[in-house]
C-alpha cells in the first residue's frame, strides 16, 4: 500500500481543478494537460509526478507550486497551507459563529414547517467533503443543505460559496434583515457560475441584482 503523505494537498488540487472550465475532466487528457500547461511555465514535470500530486503521494516543489496556482487561477497560500486569503483569523471566527446561527435558524423554519431537519454527525465523511450543514426531510423528499452567511454591507453584499459544496448539497443564502428577520435563498449553480468571481476555494457571489429564488416556507418541497 502506498503511503499517502499529503491526501489534503491532493483534495485541494482536485477543488481546484473542480469549476475551472479550462481543466480537462478526470481520464479525459488532465495529467497530459498539466504537463503541458506546466511546461509554458518552464516547470517540466512528468505524467506520473502529476498523479502523483493529485493522490497525495507528494506535493510540488516551490516554483511548481506557483505555477500550478497561476495555471488553476488560485491563491498561491491557499493550495500550499489549506488557509483562505479570504478571511483573517479573525474574521474566520466571526463568520464561523454566525454561521453557526445561520444553519440552527434554517433547521428550526424547517421544523416549524413541519419538516424534520437533523444535524451531520462528527464522523460523517460525506458532510465534510460536501460542506452539508443540515440534513432535512420535507414532504417525505431528503435533503442536504450548505448553508451560506452573506458577507459585506449594504449594497456590497455577496456570499462565498465552497466550490466542495456543488457535490450533493442545494446551497441556501441566508441574509439578516433588520429585527428579527432574515430572508433566504436557494443559490443555485447555474447562476453561481454565471455570474460569480472564482476564488481559490469559492466563488464570491454579489446579491444585489442576483437573480436568486427567495425561499418563503419549508412547507413544500424545494
Amino acid at each position: 500500500m502506498k503511503d499517502i503523505a499529503h491526501p489534503e494537498f491532493g483534495r485541494r488540487l482536485e477543488r481546484a481543478c473542480d469549476g475551472n472550465p479550462d481543466v480537462p475532466q478526470l481520464n479525459h487528457g488532465r495529467l497530459g494537460w498539466f504537463t503541458d500547461q506546466l511546461a509554458k511555465h518552464n516547470v517540466k514535470v512528468s505524467v506520473e509526478t502529476i498523479r502523483k500530486w493529485f493522490a497525495g503521494e507528494t506535493r510540488p516543489r516551490h516554483l511548481a507550486m506557483i505555477a500550478l496556482a497561476r495555471i488553476l487561477t488560485v491563491d498561491e497560500s491557499w493550495l500550499t497551507t489549506g488557509k483562505s486569503p479570504e478571511f483573517t483569523d479573525t474574521q474566520r471566527k466571526m463568520h464561523n459563529v454566525v454561521a453557526g446561527g445561520a444553519v440552527n435558524l434554517v433547521a428550526g423554519f424547517i421544523q416549524m414547517d413541519g419538516g424534520h431537519p437533523s444535524f451531520p454527525d462528527e464522523n460523517d465523511s460525506l458532510s465534510t467533503a460536501s460542506k452539508i450543514d443540515l440534513y432535512a426531510i420535507i414532504r417525505g423528499a431528503h435533503y442536504r443543505f450548505h448553508i451560506n452567511t452573506v458577507l459585506g454591507e449594504d449594497g456590497e453584499q455577496y456570499f462565498l460559496v465552497p466550490h466542495a459544496a456543488r457535490e450533493g448539497a442545494i446551497v441556501l443564502g441566508v441574509v439578516p434583515m433588520k429585527g428579527f428577520a432574515v430572508r433566504i435563498y436557494e443559490l443555485d449553480w447555474d447562476t453561481i457560475e454565471k455570474v460569480g468571481t472564482r476564488k481559490s476555494h469559492a466563488f464570491e457571489v454579489k446579491l444585489e441584482g442576483s437573480t436568486f429564488k427567495e425561499i418563503k416556507s419549508f412547507a413544500d418541497r424545494l
